[in-house]
């Protein structure tokens, strides 16, 4: 029979197979000697850590071309199918045995079936054995490429003297439920299990962040002048959109959400027992559950099918303790916690995930102080992000400010200062910055996505792997907004000779509040052969987010610009465009002197936002002749600003 051909993820090695089956474990039977009427049993835990076992009886086999999309179908039943409510997410990843050998993974699920005895999908052992090879090879390439998983309809079998057409699908479509021919299979994958996030924070976990409340944080001009457009859409994807999987919140948090609480003794992974593959751990817990499919040395197997699929991943592999199986009317599932981290899961794909136990995965360390100045109130956060790139802006993101909502109590204005230092092993110092933001709305936000622009932008810089290792940061919030906008500048004198110095005096209008002024002085140069320079005031990282984000020539070279990009509560004052006109011997006697045309204040605490230029007169000793004026494109009207202190 025809049928639908499956994607190929890479050339499958099955050469070393028959030498490494006669070595494992576990005996196994191979799927060509798998004959309808056969039976055996499969191994799962429902609550707690004990490995149970539930009847399995072979209705069919679909032998597809090639290996990816075979499949064993199978009824299930006994007592612990009962008392599961049916093939259970979290389930996936069962090992299946006929006749006491290994046969393959629990995976699949026939939807709307209501009875004792559901059906179900098992993927042939010899499948999955194919990413042990990968994991051998402890391959370190990462992908961040999701293609689209195969659904579709992948055979035909008979059941109960009736021809029925086996369709996977990635949710049960209930238009198509009461349709007798068609058995809908849907992957018995767990959802993704989140402990320590609540509110928003889990919102945008599961939907993404919405690119207005990105905007309204003042994304364009707080954030850094780099691959802003990646970085928005980037964060406006969640978990959901992204792998098409469901996000599920535990509900627990804390000490609660890990299996030490639940049991003392020592939990051993094998065939049969819980798993977890987890993205995060600490006091914010992200991830999946599954069952162990198979077990060599150090090599495991299991799910029965994707995860996201990632590819190569480095996701933490924990041990895992199964609180219990809940019913749904949609799909059934074990609530888990991770226990220990036991290795690392390298391979996530069509036919399962593997990992190794002997190798301690890396991992960026959060360690997060949020303190509200108004309550008196200090909070501490700490959790580990599984490194795989893609995702560590994003996760570090919801874990961040879950932290600041739980800690401020409130969603609004404010001020906040943050002070940050990332480690790397690629760094030969560590990153060290304070920033200040300020809102009128959701001051919340602001730090958190700064520092995550920052972990986007040397993730996907285009020179190494940095190899981050730890970040601490302190984020200390007022609710009085603190916002200083420039609002003149003035000098001692309308018109200068080369040589001087400008003596100006920035006014600086505080919102809700009083005027201050700033002083300082400007020299110009020796040789200045204009008739007029320009004198510019500005808040902030930069003039304007008209200017094009810069390009660079190693990692050094980023590293350094975000060490050195101003922070939001600088003022800076600068003669335009003198450098550029000057000679080479001037610029020698400049770099000489230590000369430069640019100052740049910090003011404590307080943003400073806007921008004023002033033309200034140069007495060059020659004779002003009127020079023809080149043609000026038409100025265009500034449309208004929605977002105060970060408008250009």
């Amino acid at each position: 029979m025809r049928l639908i051909k499956v994607v190929m993820l890479g050339a499958l090695l099955f050469a070393s197979l028959g030498a490494r089956l006669a070595d494992s474990q576990s005996q196994i039977i191979p799927f060509s000697e798998i004959k309808p009427g056969m039976e055996g049993f499969g191994k799962t835990v429902i609550k707690g850590n004990e490995i149970q076992t539930f009847s399995v009886k072979v209705i069919n086999v679909i032998d597809n071309p090639g290996v990816l999309d075979d499949h064993i179908v199978v009824r299930v039943g006994g007592p612990t199918i009962r008392q599961a409510g049916g093939v259970a997410a979290g389930m996936s990843g069962s090992p299946i045995y006929i006749n006491n050998r290994l046969a393959g993974a629990l995976w699949g699920s026939w939807g709307f079936q209501v009875g004792a005895e559901p059906i179900a999908l098992v993927r042939p052992i010899e499948t999955m054995l194919a990413l042990i090879e990968p994991l051998k090879e402890k391959a370190q390439k990462r992908l961040s490429y999701v293609p689209t998983i195969p659904l579709g309809v992948i055979g035909s079998v008979e059941i109960d003297g009736q021809l029925k057409q086996i369709e996977v699908v990635s949710q049960m479509p209930p238009e198509r439920a009461n349709c007798l021919d068609t058995i809908f299979i849907q992957a018995a994958a767990t959802p993704i299990l989140v402990s320590g996030l609540n509110g928003r924070a889990l919102k945008y976990l599961k939907d993404g962040m919405s690119e207005r409340a990105m905007r309204a944080a003042g994304m364009r001009q707080a954030l850094l002048p780099i691959a802003s457009e990646d970085f928005v859409q980037e964060l406006s994807h969640g978990l959901e959109e992204r792998y098409s999987v469901r996000v599920q919140p535990t509900g627990l948090s804390g000490a609660a959400a890990h299996a030490s609480v639940y049991t003392t003794e020592s939990i051993d992974l094998q065939e049969g027992s819980p798993f977890g593959v987890m993205l995060t751990d600490g006091d914010v817990t992200i991830g999946a559950f599954g069952t162990v499919s198979y077990l060599e040395e150090n090599i495991l197997l299991g799910f029965g099918h994707w995860l996201f699929p990632a590819g190569e991943t480095e996701f933490f592999l924990t041990d895992a303790y199964i609180l219990d199986t809940v019913e749904s009317l949609e799909m059934p599932f074990k609530l888990g916690v991770p226990g220990k981290t036991r290795g690392t899961i390298f391979e996530d794909r069509w036919q399962g995930v593997g990992g190794v136990t002997a190798i301690e995965p890396r991992s960026l360390t959060v360690s997060l102080t949020v303190q509200d100045r108004d309550l008196g109130v200090t909070t501490q956060t700490w959790f580990r992000i599984a490194y795989y790139e893609s995702l560590i802006p994003f996760l570090f993101l919801v874990g961040a400010l879950d932290a600041v909502d739980r800690t401020l109590n409130r969603i609004g204005p404010g001020t906040m200062i943050v002070r940050y230092t990332l480690q790397a092993n690629e760094l030969s110092q560590p990153l060290t910055r304070t920033d200040v933001f300020a809102s009128l709305s959701d001051v919340a936000v602001t730090g958190p996505l700064r520092v995550a622009q920052t972990l986007f932008t040397l993730a996907r810089n285009e020179f190494r792997d940095v190899g981050f290792s730890s970040l601490d940061i302190e984020l200390d919030i007022q609710r009085s907004v603190r916002a200083l906008r420039v609002k003149s500048i003035k000098t001692d004198k309308e018109s200068y000779e080369p040589g001087e110095s400008i003596h100006y005096t920035v006014t600086l209008h505080a919102y809700r509040g009083k005027e201050q002024t700033v002083a300082g002085e400007l020299r110009l140069p020796q040789e200045l052969d204009r008739s007029s320079v320009t004198l510019v005031a500005f808040g902030g990282p930069r003039r304007s987010d008209r200017e094009e984000a810069p390009e660079f020539d190693s990692l050094d070279d980023l590293i350094d610009f975000l060490q050195k990009t101003p922070s939001n509560n600088n003022l800076t004052v600068e003669l335009l465009d003198i450098s550029d006109k000057t000679s080479d011997s001037q610029k020698q006697e400049d770099d000489k002197n230590k000369i430069s045309y640019k100052n740049t204040q910090t003011i404590d605490e307080t943003i400073v936002y806007g921008e004023k230029t002033l033309e200034i007169k140069i007495k060059t000793g020659k004779s002003q002749e009127p020079t023809p004026e080149e043609p000026k494109e038409p100025k265009q009207e500034k449309k208004p600003c929605k977002f105060p202190f970060y408008c250009p």
